[in-house]
């Protein structure tokens, strides 16, 4: 019998996905836990606050790559801004 052939492909809707997976796992299963000893409470609150920093930098990087089509588009203006190139 032979064996199944896969492809090694990934879309940009699979790696969306992925980075997703990564992200939200981290946040909910270690972070909420360390959040909530801290603020008691009010930790729905600080998870809001968090939720706007995230977007706020998620928004950034966009914009960065966005002024940047150069792989690595915040590197390539740290790089532009801080050496001077």
């Amino acid at each position: 019998m032979s064996q199944p052939l896969l492809r090694r492909e990934i879309g940009v809707f699979g790696a969306t996905l992925m980075g997703l997976g990564s992200i939200v796992g981290t946040g909910v299963f270690v972070s909420i836990g360390i959040a909530a000893s801290i603020s008691g409470p009010s930790v729905i609150i600080a998870v809001a606050i968090a939720a706007i920093v995230a977007i706020c930098n998620g928004l950034n990087s966009a914009q960065l790559a966005a002024n940047h089509p150069v792989s690595g588009g915040t590197y390539e203006y740290g790089y532009v801004r801080l050496v001077g190139h």
